[in-house]
């Protein structure tokens, strides 16, 4: 078989190009599940370009009249011909010295190969793929794999039956492959002479419309081609006359190869290849770091939120403690004015009774303080557990958004990176939800409630114990030994003898100053002892919810940003080296485009 023979610079060319492939194929490979047809197209187009032949790709339905185009075009009856598939083969025709019309099977029995002077020169061949709307559909890939290959493809379409789905599919992929397109329509004969023209114009406006094609579309007659015996001859062999209209193809054809020699295209070909499959990954992989950047944004989102959250902790707590503080203030009030109600001669000659006292500071000073204080405190432990649940639930909501995001995309991004990235999600919202679970427990509630009741109790009974102990002392009525005896004395004298009232009265009323101020002074650092624990236990709790959500954000935050980080990096990389290869790519069609080639053909 003869292919064509590269010697010097170009063969130089040729050796990177195929090395660019492989390099490129191997890029490829590693980005998403979904690219290994795409793989192994382009080491099946390097391994063409090192037999070096220019494959000229027929495609149309099956019964557009594939076969009978390419016997005419090769001006010979060569492949079989029929109104219904007479094979599920693919004609494949190489260049040769000699006719051969008895086939070889190729590729396991898929491929059938013709030999045939006429295909336009040596290393030229013409593939006749199956319909593509044929009932043979296992052999629908091989076609595919075939249009990746070639370097022209001839679009052969019916003029009765213009540009079908399937045709319109198959058109799409040899646009995005970047394969020069030519579209010829067929069966003409069919037409009046001016239906031709209007099925000329609608194929162009529907080509520009639905896939901003332009190719030169041609108007043929492949029957009336193959029953003019003056346009027998071949591609390279006009004879006068063109009833069907195969020699403006050959023409066509003819013009390609003389202008840019078949060597020469077949390198642009699979340049433009090379620069179609840089294009469709750069566009993946610039997508999937756009998602990455809209996760990262989310997450960024919420990291925000923990200190955002942190924050209103701080205003709740604020607010919070100065409504404590004002019932304090009411409670120490009250406080001053039942020790001065008390603390008076007029009490002071009366029996004491402790209990009396006690129930009576607690109705007159203590009062409502503990409902107040626990309304506060509930207030506020429901504020923070609200917002806490708010806050988890925005947690849940978010990193659930990311997930329908990775859902979404996933034919469209590296499948193994996001199935890494979506089990560190879904781990990080069952710790969220586990959280937002957690809420449901009032025991925080009841618990604080519990410890304010405990202390109020505690500062009721502890200063009212002090207060009876100071008017023992007054009356010299205490408890059997609680009173010294010069305290007794000193009282005793001040209430009994009248001399004494008259000659003592001023130290009698400096004392009873005194005590009096003790007590306030007692009852100061009650409340504030009282007061100074309660802030501390609001202080406590917010600290602990603060440093749990701290804690825990950071648990949830860090796999998904480990993740997200690992994969812009992997993207970021393989945009890179798809950069370099397209920049190679521009190199060696600029050498192209300066070399003078010698062909030749082999033995």
């Amino acid at each position: 078989m003869a292919n064509i023979i590269l010697e010097g610079p170009i063969a130089d060319v040729r050796e990177r190009e195929i090395r660019l492939l492989h390099d490129l194929a191997t890029i490829v490979g590693q980005i998403g599940d979904d690219s290994g047809e795409d793989k192994t197209r382009l080491q099946q187009n390097a391994a063409d370009l090192q037999d070096m032949f220019f494959l000229v790709v027929v495609v149309g339905e099956f019964n557009a009249g594939k076969s009978s185009f390419i016997n005419a075009l090769l001006g010979d009856n060569l492949l079989p011909m029929g109104i219904t598939p007479t094979t599920d083969a693919i004609e494949l025709v190489r260049w040769s010295n000699r006719v051969s019309k008895e086939p070889n099977w190729r590729e396991a029995g898929v491929v059938r190969e013709w030999r045939h002077p006429n295909t336009g020169g040596p290393g030229v061949v013409i593939v006749d793929t199956p319909g593509t709307g044929s009932v043979f559909r296992k052999h629908e890939r091989i076609a595919k794999n075939f249009l990746s290959r070639s370097d022209l493809v001839i679009f052969l379409l019916s003029a009765k039956r213009a540009l079908a789905e399937t045709e319109r599919l198959y058109l799409e992929l040899a646009r995005d492959y970047g394969k020069k397109i030519v579209v010829v329509i067929n069966q003409m004969d069919l037409l009046e002479p001016r239906e031709r023209k209007e099925v000329q114009n609608f194929v162009k406006q529907q080509l520009a419309e639905l896939l901003d094609l332009h190719p030169d579309i041609f108007m043929i007659s492949a029957k009336l081609a193959l029953s003019d015996k003056a346009s027998a001859g071949g591609l390279f062999k006009t004879a006068a006359g063109d009833p069907g209209g195969i020699n403006a193809v050959r023409e066509y054809l003819r013009d390609i190869f003389s202008r840019v020699p078949p060597a020469k295209q077949k390198l642009y070909a699979q340049l433009d290849f090379v620069d179609s499959i840089t294009r469709k990954y750069t566009a993946q992989l610039d997508k999937q770091i756009a998602l990455i950047t809209s996760d990262t944004a989310l997450a960024e989102d919420l990291r925000q939120e923990l200190a955002r959250q942190a924050d209103s902790l701080n205003d709740n707590l604020d607010a919070a403690r100065r409504e404590l503080d004002r019932v304090f203030a009411d409670l120490r009030a009250r406080g001053h004015q039942f020790i001065r109600d008390n603390l008076t001669l007029q009490h002071a000659t009366r029996t004491l009774d402790r209990e009396e006292i006690r129930r009576q500071f607690d109705k007159q000073v203590v009062a409502n303080a503990l409902d107040q204080i626990t309304t506060i405190s509930e207030q506020y432990v429901n504020a923070v557990v609200d917002n806490s649940r708010r806050y988890w639930r925005s947690i849940v909501d978010r990193l659930t958004r990311l997930e329908t995001l990775l859902e979404r995309e996933v034919g469209a991004v590296d499948a193994t990176g996001y199935a890494e990235q979506r089990a560190a999600l879904q781990e990080a919202i069952a710790i969220a939800d586990s959280e937002l679970k957690s809420y449901t427990d009032n025991s925080l509630v009841e618990n604080l409630r519990s410890s304010f009741r405990t202390n109020l109790v505690g500062f009721s009974a502890g200063f009212t114990a002090v207060l009876g102990g100071i008017v023992a002392v007054v009356l010299g009525v205490a408890a059997p030994g609680a009173v010294t005896a010069a305290a007794g004395a000193m009282v005793a004298t001040f209430v009994i003898g009248p001399a004494l009232l008259v000659g003592g009265g001023a130290a009698a009323t400096l004392y009873w100053r005194k005590l009096k101020r003790d007590a306030v002074k007692e009852m100061d650092e009650r409340v504030d002892a009282l007061q100074a624990s309660y802030h501390a236990a609001l202080v406590d709790l917010t600290n602990r919810e603060r440093n749990r959500m701290l804690q825990y954000g950071q648990q949830i935050l860090a796999p998904v940003f480990s993740q997200l980080g690992v994969l812009s990096g992997r993207y970021e990389q393989q945009k890179t080296a798809l950069q370099e290869k397209a920049e190679l790519s521009r190199q060696l069609r600029h050498e192209i485009d300066n070399i003078e080639i010698v062909e030749g053909e082999d033995a």
